[in-house]
């Protein structure tokens, strides 16, 4: 492998060998070495060969999968660690490792407890390291294997393409927690010898605040980070100092990635490839081309399957060693284009219609910037599609309401599709709505067009507090109760702030009686879509009054009790 170490002999690195950062601080081997060592006590006690592993800080992820190697035992990798979550895995592993809910059952953490002696052990290249989960971008999850070989052979056709420097930091926007982050933000880094900041960038800001540590840097990220990149922030501290981006989870629009080039003055590289997959292929959008054609990774070899279809074949694959890719692409002498999806083929109302030919003709539009189509089932099988606007699109929609907006592009579908397979159900949004991973799970679509879900926030934790309930939620942008509300400048009313604040308190804190009246209610700072928010809720049963606090990094938004008559 050059001058990689595998994966499988990490702790042939030098001692002192900074291994991981976070923010300046060093890890070293020793030190990944002692909290192996802690993992490894811990789980020695509790038997079983599938265990979950999770956790949000990288370094420690890192130290279990390791600790379960050891033991010959398979890491299982789902991507969050959500009540549902872990109710599945705790019905189909045999323990859970990291930060799952500690009244889960076989939940198991582990202190430090120094650098204790163990004799490490070198898996066998066909031992299966990893069990991941797909991200449900296009159905159902489903489990996927990996062994140690295929992982490094992987490393090393990215390593033989690209050949690292061990002067730059690995930043990450992605999840170590899905395939992709994991293989460019955690393994390739740990196999050149290049350090990895712990923690993940969750926005755009916190790119520049990390970078601003070390004098030279690389980030791993995803279309849905790299497309917010802009002016609003001050990139010229760091501009230069980056060695290069990875992008991922989909296609980046042109747009951003000439910006982010321009931006950080680096080579922004996409791969392509799938959990399945791996990375198979990748590109470089240049400004003197008008669409870059995808290039194979080392030891890739493409070959057409039927019209417009292919099959792979790749040294990391395993066993068979060829893959029939669910794309549809265009192959040309020096290269091949993506043109959609083979299994985006539905039937609605009897009628066949491909949802990438849907995206394809909505693309074409000045007033789209990105669209996902897919199907719906209400009284009848409907297409719906969810719609980021350019900012021609957000002007139309200022301008001329959502409405035309809709009946300009409908009548553009109509010249292409039958009425009955033309989209009837539209969501326009600001961004989509990817997960951490960077991806577009279709469950996440598919929320945007539950009706009850339109009249609610997007609950993303709730908890007991003192004497109380605290709900953190998003306040989802196609709210019904934005429309026609402060048309261009949506607001949350503070009727549907009292609303839901009387709805969570008799669903949750069991609040009885009639409503009444209020009391001492302001309204201090407007809430606007995709805000994140807390709610804090206080139920006074003896007086009957539940007292209601909207809160946010901003400060107050409004407080407030309502009383009812009982």
């Amino acid at each position: 492998m050059g001058n990689l170490i595998p994966l499988s002999r990490w702790n042939e690195h030098p001692l002192d060998q900074c291994l991981a950062v976070s923010r300046g601080t060093t890890l070293d081997r020793q030190k990944l070495e002692s909290r192996v060592a802690a993992w490894l006590a811990v789980l020695r006690e509790r038997a079983g060969n599938r265990w979950a592993a999770y956790h949000s800080d990288s370094f420690e992820f890192l130290a279990i999968m390791l600790a379960l190697w050891q033991l010959g035992r398979t890491a299982c990798i789902p991507s969050d660690n959500r009540p549902a979550t872990v109710a599945r895995l705790a019905a189909g592993l045999d323990g859970l490792a990291g930060e799952f809910d500690t009244s889960a059952a076989a939940v198991v953490t582990a202190e430090d407890a120094g650098v204790l002696p163990v004799v490490w052990i070198t898996p066998d290249p066909g031992f299966v390291a990893l069990e991941i989960y797909t991200s449900g971008s296009t159905g159902e999850p489903k489990s996927i294997t990996k062994t140690v070989a295929q992982l490094e052979r992987e490393i090393e056709s990215i390593e033989t393409l690209w050949p690292s420097s061990r002067d730059s930091t690995v930043l990450s926007t992605v999840s170590h927690q899905h395939i992709y982050g994991m293989t460019f933000g955690l393994f390739w880094p740990l196999a050149s010898g290049r350090p990895f900041e712990t923690r993940n960038c969750e926005l755009v800001e916190d790119i520049r605040f990390n970078a601003e540590f070390y004098n030279r840097f690389a980030l791993v990220s995803s279309p849905s980070h790299l497309g917010r990149f802009g002016d609003a922030t001050d990139w010229s501290a760091i501009a230069g100092a980056c060695d290069y981006v990875i992008s991922s989870a989909a296609p980046l629009a042109r747009e951003d990635s000439l910006r982010v080039q321009h931006l950080l003055r680096a080579p922004v590289r996409e791969i392509f490839g799938s959990s399945e997959t791996g990375a198979i292929a990748w590109r470089i959008q240049r400004p003197a081309e008008s669409d870059a054609l995808w290039q194979p990774l080392p030891g890739v070899v493409f070959e057409a399957s039927g019209k417009t279809g292919a099959r792979i074949r790749s040294p990391y694959l395993g066993e068979p060693d060829d893959y029939e890719l669910p794309d549809r692409l265009e192959f040309l002498d020096d290269g091949f284009r993506l043109l959609g999806r083979t299994d985006s083929i539905v039937k609605v109302e009897g009628k066949r219609v491909s949802l990438a030919a849907i995206e394809r003709q909505l693309m074409q539009h000045d007033w789209v910037r990105l669209v996902r189509a897919l199907v719906i089932e209400r009284a009848r099988t409907e297409t719906a599609v969810v719609v980021q606007l350019a900012e021609a699109g957000r002007e139309a929609f200022r301008s001329r309401g959502r409405r035309a907006v809709i009946d300009e592009l409908r009548e553009l579908m109509l010249q292409h599709f039958e009425a009955v397979v033309a989209p009837r159900r539209w969501r326009f949004v600001d961004e989509m709505p990817y997960n951490r991973q960077g991806k577009l799970p279709l469950d996440n679509l598919r929320a945007m067009f539950d009706p009850e879900a339109l009249l609610w926030p997007r609950v993303l934790e709730r908890k007991i507090c003192e004497h109380g309930l605290c709900l953190h939620f998003e306040i989802p942008p196609d709210l019904v109760y934005f429309d026609g509300h402060m048309p261009g400048s949506p607001i949350l009313p503070g009727i549907v702030q009292v609303h839901w604040a009387e709805h969570y308190g008799r669903d949750l804190l069991q609040v009885d009686g009639d409503f009444e009246h209020l009391e001492a209610v302001k309204f201090q700072q407007i809430i606007l879509p995709k805000y994140r928010v807390d709610l804090n809720l206080k139920y006074d049963a003896d007086s009957g009054k539940l007292k209601f606090e909207y809160t946010s990094e901003r400060g107050r938004h409004s407080s407030g009790r309502i009383c009812f008559r009982r």
